[in-house]
């Protein structure tokens, strides 16, 4: 009934229904949910559907559904409307992140005759990644790296390249550390146009004109350039002999050697090579002393350097002599003795320990992992670095782009050292620590040396 009327001859009493004198709850004038004019909403007692007056579930009035209890339910149906619009949106939004991330791949032999070199590029690399990710990412986008392991086979380096160029879609890649593979994947790197990140120190990669490829870490070049640049600029060096171990390595060495010194000066005055397999070495050092050089050049392995550099001293020769990473070996010191004292060369093995207390990388790593460094982890913690210093002056992350960023990196100093890729053949450090033996003892001479940039060029 409305308020106000009359119900089958019932009292006149606003809101009541006759014969019943309950309230219908919840009914408003106008509504499409009142229970019909002149009826109650409680069964009568005794028929179907009633209950005996004990029944709690039953005891009391049956509510109506008025205007309130219609504006509920709609309240309820819009907002399950948009907890289902929300659910099918945020699956995308979330797999739309995902999609976002900035995907690096990464092949080496993580298990093999070069597990040793791979574990360890993966462990900086992945150092780098934690690091920027805790940082924020590069403008807010984390870095994921995608990994494959090739086992130092060929076969298994160029089916990873692919398979992280194409099927992954990485931004980059970082190469394996050893020279075969990395020579087989270049062609890839180029027809994928994906730049390719080498920790490799195999001299012939950067020398074939590939503009994807990006070395990081030292190489033979570097080394003698900054031990030709010390011996010409800061000793003084005219007269040079340059002796070298008679095979490939040796080989180079010398070629890269002899080309420095002369960029600097005079070259060589003398240029011998010896056998490895020599022990004696009697001809080959009264040859080179009665010419009275300034300095002796050595450049072999370090069993073999350490012979020769023994036979010098004790025919008399006193000052400094130069030579390859390698003379950091221990088998070198075991062999030379007393005699390696005032022995130079440029070390990567202190690019990652250079000062005492140990540079923000070595700490960081020992931290993480337990043991030290070596330099083919920092060449893959700077692989991720110069990344993701490139992509932080990007608007647009593509590929070229990222490789037109990384040709422009200047002056970035890393755990290696000072890398810039200006004007350069994709060989990009152009630093690292000078190293001498001082009785027995290695001894940081320079930090971050920067030979003269002349001893570079290609």
């Amino acid at each position: 009934m409305y308020p106000g009327g009359k119900a089958d001859g019932g009292d006149e009493k606003e809101g009541f229904a006759a014969g019943d004198g309950l309230p219908l709850r919840g009914w408003r004038p106008g509504t499409d949910c009142h229970p019909g004019k002149g009826r109650s909403m409680r069964p009568e007692e005794g028929s179907p559907g009633s209950a005996p007056e004990s029944s709690p579930s039953l005891r009391g009035d049956w509510p109506t559904p008025g205007r309130a209890g219609c504006r509920l339910a709609e309240a309820l149906l819009r907002s399950l409307f948009l907890v289902l619009l929300l659910g099918i949106f945020l699956l995308p939004a979330r797999a739309s992140a995902a999609e976002k991330a900035i995907r690096v791949g990464l092949f080496a032999p993580l298990r093999g005759s070069g597990e040793e070199l791979g574990q360890q590029v993966l462990q900086g690399a992945t150092l780098a990644v934690e690091r920027v990710n805790r940082q924020g990412g590069v403008k807010g986008t984390k870095i994921e790296l995608i990994v494959r392991d090739d086992a130092s086979d060929v076969r298994r380096s160029l089916q990873s390249m692919r398979d992280l160029a194409d099927k992954e879609r990485c931004l980059a890649v970082i190469a394996s550390p050893q020279g075969p593979a990395v020579l087989a994947t270049m062609a890839i790197a180029n027809e994928k146009q994906v730049p390719l990140l080498v920790p490799c120190p195999l001299q012939d990669i950067t020398r074939r004109g590939n503009r994807w490829v990006f070395r990081v870490g030292p190489y033979p070049q570097l080394e003698a350039a900054c031990v030709a640049s010390f011996a010409v600029q800061e000793l003084g060096w005219r007269r040079v002999a340059l002796l070298y171990q008679k095979d490939e390595s040796g080989k180079e060495g010398m070629k890269l050697l002899s080309q420095a010194f002369r960029r600097l000066g005079p070259p060589p005055a003398v240029t011998e090579p010896f056998d490895p397999a020599d022990t004696d070495f009697t001809i080959l050092v009264s040859k080179v002393l009665k010419r009275q050089p300034d300095g002796v050049a050595v450049w072999a392995s370090p069993r073999e350097a350490g012979r020769l550099v023994r036979r010098l001293r004790e025919w008399g020769y006193r000052g400094v002599i130069v030579g390859p990473s390698e003379l950091s070996d221990p088998q070198f010191l075991e062999v030379a003795g007393e005699a390696s004292h005032n022995t130079v060369f440029a070390s990567p093995l202190f690019s990652a320990n250079r000062v005492p207390e140990g540079t923000p990388f070595s700490q960081a790593f020992h931290a993480r992992y337990g043991s030290e460094p070596q330099p083919a982890a920092a060449s893959g913690y700077d692989a991720i670095m110069l990344m993701a210093e490139a992509l932080r002056g990007l608007t647009f992350r593509d590929r070229k782009s990222l490789r037109d960023s990384l040709a422009k990196i200047d002056n970035c100093e890393l755990a290696h050292g000072i890398y810039s890729f200006l004007s350069s053949t994709g060989d990009g450090l152009k630093s690292l620590p000078l190293v001498t033996y001082l009785h027995h003892r290695l001894v940081l001479m320079r930090d971050l040396y920067r030979p003269d940039p002349r001893t570079l060029r290609p």
